[in-house]
């Protein structure tokens, strides 16, 4: 069930820093950050092909839902809904190509485990909007994953700047009524036990 509350709050100053927040912390700027701090972390990646390889297929690929939208006729006429849709369906063919990209490549088991990780994250995002028709947030979920990588791969230390980040994309997402903190939560959740589950299982 959709509980979201449709009433967008009034564009006050309010509205805009909430705004500034929600586009700032969108999940391909969240991967783009992480997979880049990631570069400075020893031992991650095994060559730069593989940075090159995440950001275009995490990154990247992702972030063409938004002007394909206004040409592909399934989509184009849908508004919001349409753009939501197909960047679940660009999302899930990057995360797709990074795992495919990983076993012929032969890359590395960090980088490994956050291609898989962000496709079991989509995949399992889908079918609880889908199936269940509960609408778990997708920005939670890209953006806390790259949080809670940053936080296993580099450090706790990294936690003070996550926290609050994740705190305040929570705030502003609730206030535009984009999700409520259910959704946001639940959307959040998704990847952080799916990146214990590869770190479990391939490190």
């Amino acid at each position: 069930m959709n509980t979201t509350q449709t009433k967008a709050p009034e564009k006050n100053a309010t509205w805009r820093i909430a705004k500034i927040i929600r586009v700032s912390t969108v999940p391909p700027i969240a991967a783009l950050a992480a997979f880049s701090v990631f570069l400075a972390t020893d031992g991650f990646y095994e060559s730069i092909w593989e940075y090159i390889a995440a950001v275009a297929f995490i990154t990247l690929l992702p972030v063409t839902a938004y002007p394909l939208q206004l040409i592909i006729p399934p989509f184009k006429h849908q508004g919001r809904e349409g753009q939501r849709n197909l960047a679940f369906v660009m999302c899930t063919l990057g995360y797709i190509l990074g795992v495919v990209y990983g076993l012929i490549f032969s890359v590395g088991a960090p980088i490994f485990t956050m291609f898989l990780t962000y496709l079991l994250s989509g995949t399992t995002l889908l079918a609880v909007n889908k199936l269940f028709r509960f609408k778990a947030s997708g920005h939670s979920c890209g953006l806390l994953g790259p949080l809670a990588a940053l936080a296993y791969f580099v450090g706790p230390l990294t936690l003070t700047v996550s926290i609050p980040l994740f705190l305040l994309s929570l705030w502003s997402s609730v206030y535009m009524k984009r999700h409520t903190v259910a959704q946001f939560i639940v959307g959040g959740l998704i990847p952080v036990i799916w990146l214990i589950v590869c770190v479990l299982v391939i490190l």
